[in-house]
């Protein structure tokens, strides 16, 4: 007890007297008052307490009161820098950290061909690859077997050395070639109307094939009245300077729609939204950049679905979407219908151009074990009509009986629809519904399940195998078709189906009948349909990944053809054996120099092509 007294008493007596004199605190010095020095808290700032605490210039860390000074003459010093550069040097060198044009990885071109070739096949009998240094695509192999030409205008490319193909986890780059201008100080150059104009007539043409859904005439028409779709416009703007091999351009508009596209979305505009969203996958699918393709298809993939496109005319969920609320009294903002028939198309065709783009980049990029996406989730009902031509639209052939249940899943149970009307874009969403549903259950096939599993297998693929056979009838002759967008979408959904049926039967390539069906499917695939491809234009990025998928076809039969052993009488097993080499042969020639010919102006098809080669120098083993 007395020992605590005596604590406490030492303590009073140390607060009470004054612990150290020193220069007057800060504030005083402020005030101009006399300070008695008093730490840590002086006599003035006693009797009348303030805001700040007392502070003392030379106390053990810098004073609050001090840092705030050397701020001010740190900020003064920087502001006369700033304002007279002329009488200082910066103390540092600021730059940008991020260029308008970031410059994107290469790896240096892989051609002229395979480092090794198949064994005991001399490299005069290997099939020929078109060298970057080919003066036309007619001369190495090419020749017109339809009324369609070449185009009387082929745009010029540039050197192979200014894309090399490259490979990565994220995908393929192009590179950006030296000398290219910012587009700060080109934008007048580069954007002024003549130009704008020559690039939209380069790419409408070709709109089709890369997802352009909408009815050009009235989306030009309403561009020209409103700048609500400069994120669209310039998408276009960037397609007509890609596929005119104008490098500066393409990248200035790319940036340009990329910066526009997320602040123009509004319920008014979702669908010029969407359709930039597909257009930017597209081109980014075709250029090799796998992941931007995979993020803008995604966007595409949720606007059209928010927006209840893959209900429409549904009997099933006859409910308009909520597309906004408004802050003031808790407003919503439905869907509003349709102005028209061809505005109705436009939302039909617009899912169904999501709908294929997702499904070709879950063919593309994923392993089959992996292609299932939103459209296979559990719940996920479509009852969108099938999509017709625009014109077929305008005539009214999109009739008031006409309505939408189970779409996809009626087709694939093979239910018939009796108000169902065909069409070549029709017939071409099938197709690819039947390749993704190929390369599904190629990934799910094991070998060894329960019975009544297998037997749910084996009757999907029966399922599936009829459905191709079906939908192969129903499609036009394409030799005799005169318009080339309709023959390039006839062109697709032919190569669509001859993957299904390789995807599909390949799981079984050692049963004689399945591999006759792949080699039936591969060889047809490079036959066009009796017509010239390059005389078609520009193709779907897709018919890369389609055309290899058939070379590998003839690549794993001559390995099977080498590592056979003959059977029967020999010498007639091995004039039979050569004959069937050379044959496979030809047909791998056929599919490498469609590759080639595409690979100039397709990074994409470029890289599909060094795939086949490495996979053709492999050999067998």
């Amino acid at each position: 007890m007395i020992a605590d007294l005596n604590l406490t008493h030492t303590s009073r007596t140390m607060m009470s007297r004054p612990l150290k004199r020193g220069r007057a605190c800060m504030n005083c010095r402020f005030l101009k008052i006399k300070c008695d020095g008093i730490k840590p808290v002086c006599g003035p700032c006693r009797k009348h307490p303030k805001d700040d605490e007392c502070e003392y210039s030379d106390g053990p860390a810098r004073s609050r009161t001090k840092a705030l000074e050397d701020t001010v003459q740190r900020l003064e010093a920087r502001l006369h820098e700033l304002e007279h550069p002329e009488d200082s040097t910066p103390s540092v060198t600021l730059y940008d950290p991020y260029p308008k044009f970031p410059p994107e990885l290469t790896i240096p071109p892989s051609y002229p061909g395979p480092s090794r070739s198949l064994p005991n096949t001399p490299y005069h009998q290997l099939p020929r690859v078109l060298s970057p240094s080919s003066s036309s695509p007619e001369s190495q192999g090419f020749t017109p077997l339809s009324p369609f030409s070449p185009p009387s205008t082929t745009p010029t490319t540039p050197p192979f050395g200014t894309h090399g193909p490259g490979s990565s986890l994220l995908g393929i780059f192009d590179s950006r070639g030296p000398g290219i201008a910012t587009p700060e100080s080109t934008s007048s150059s580069l954007d002024d109307q003549n130009t704008c104009e020559a690039l939209l007539q380069t790419f409408r043409p070709h709109a089709s094939e890369f997802g352009f859904f909408l009815h050009w005439s009235r989306f030009i028409q309403v561009a020209a009245q409103s700048s609500r779709s400069s994120a669209l416009l310039n998408a276009l703007y960037m397609w007509g300077a890609h596929l005119s091999s104008d490098r500066q351009r393409e990248l200035y508009f790319k940036r340009k729609s990329l910066q526009c596209v997320a602040a123009e979305l509004t319920p008014q505009s979702f669908l010029h939204t969407i359709q930039t969203e597909v257009l930017l996958s597209h081109y980014f699918f075709r250029t090799g950049h796998f992941l931007e393709a995979r993020a803008h298809t995604a966007t595409a993939v949720a606007l059209a679905l928010g927006a209840g496109l893959h209900q429409i005319r549904s009997i099933n969920h006859p409910d308009v979407p909520v597309m906004e609320i408004l802050e003031e009294g808790d407003q919503e903002i439905h869907l509003r219908p349709s102005a028209d028939a061809i505005e109705e198309g436009e939302r039909i065709n617009g899912f169904w151009a999501v709908f294929m783009l997702q499904k070709n980049l879950a063919v593309a990029l994923e392993p089959p074990s992996r292609v299932c996406g939103v459209f296979e989730a559990g719940g996920m009902q479509i009852d969108t009509p099938w999509p017709l031509e625009m014109s077929d639209y305008k005539q009214g052939l999109l009739t008031s009986d006409i309505h939408g249940d189970s779409t996809v899943r009626n087709f694939l149970q093979q239910t018939p629809s009796y108000h169902e009307r065909s069409s070549i874009p029709a017939m071409n969403v099938k197709a690819c519904i039947l390749l993704h549903r190929a390369v599904y259950m190629h990934g799910q096939y094991r070998p060894n399940v329960p019975e009544r599993e297998a037997q749910s297998w084996w009757t999907a693929f029966n399922a599936v195998d009829q459905l191709i056979t079906s939908v192969r009838s129903e499609l036009p002759d394409l030799a005799q078709l005169q318009d080339r967008s309709s023959a390039r979408t006839i062109l697709l959904t032919h190569s669509l189906l001859n993957a299904a049926t390789i995807k599909l039967h390949s799981i079984f390539y050692t049963d004689p009948t399945s591999r006759q069906n792949c080699l039936a499917a591969a060889r047809d695939m490079f036959r066009f349909g009796g017509t010239n491809p390059q005389g078609l234009g520009y193709l779907n990025p897709i018919m890369g990944t389609l055309w290899m998928t058939a070379c590998n076809v003839f690549i794993d039969e001559l390995r099977r053809i080498r590592t056979e052993p003959a059977h029967g009488a020999w010498s007639l097993q091995m004039a039979s054996e050569q004959e069937r080499e050379k044959e496979m042969l030809s047909s791998l020639h056929d599919g490498l120099d469609a590759l080639s010919a595409f690979a100039r102006e397709s990074l994409l098809m470029r890289h599909q092509l060094t795939k086949v080669q490495e996979a053709l120098g492999g050999g067998a083993t």
